[in-house]
């Protein structure tokens, strides 16, 4: 994997902010612990996505710029079928990753996804106030077990 691709900075950044986060919740800065767990399993699974999937970030266009987000290609058109944005997503979002591996230590991992479905990237303009311990403990075991299923993907090349 070259330095320099996305998958190798969705990699690292998963860990970077995981990381933070487990430091910002031991010292109960549980806004920005929650901000850094959601961007982490974001990360992650843009990793394993852009690694173990058809999903790229060529140029939309021949002779453009490298596309801003991981995207699917509509096989038929050539044009973005799907884009992976900011979570939360939906299950289907992830079907790419899970496909054939209904027993798998990942699906599960993927199934804990549902909570952060009220989490946003943007809540971290808000004052916190919203933010609960208890949403951010369960955040943090998902980011916990998706970021170590990321890591032994990293060390075997195949998803667990």
């Amino acid at each position: 994997m070259p330095v320099n691709s996305e998958q190798h900075h969705f990699a690292h950044a998963a860990t970077r902010h995981y990381e933070d986060a487990v430091f910002l919740m031991d010292a109960a800065r549980l806004p920005n612990a929650d901000h850094h767990f959601g961007v982490a399993v974001e990360c992650a699974l843009k990793s394993l996505l852009l690694r173990f999937t058809a999903v790229t970030m060529d140029p939309v266009k021949p002779g453009g710029d490298r596309s801003k987000m991981p995207y699917l290609r509509d096989p038929k058109t050539g044009k973005p079928a799907h884009k992976y944005g900011h979570l939360p997503w939906v299950a289907t979002d992830v079907a790419l990753l899970t496909h054939g591996r209904t027993a798998s230590p990942l699906t599960t991992a993927l199934g804990g996804l549902s909570a952060f479905a009220a989490w946003s990237v943007e809540h971290r303009y808000l004052d916190g106030s919203e933010v609960v311990e208890g949403d951010v403990g369960r955040r943090r075991t998902v980011a916990e077990k998706l970021i170590a299923l990321h890591e032994q993907a990293l060390i075997t090349g195949r998803l667990p």
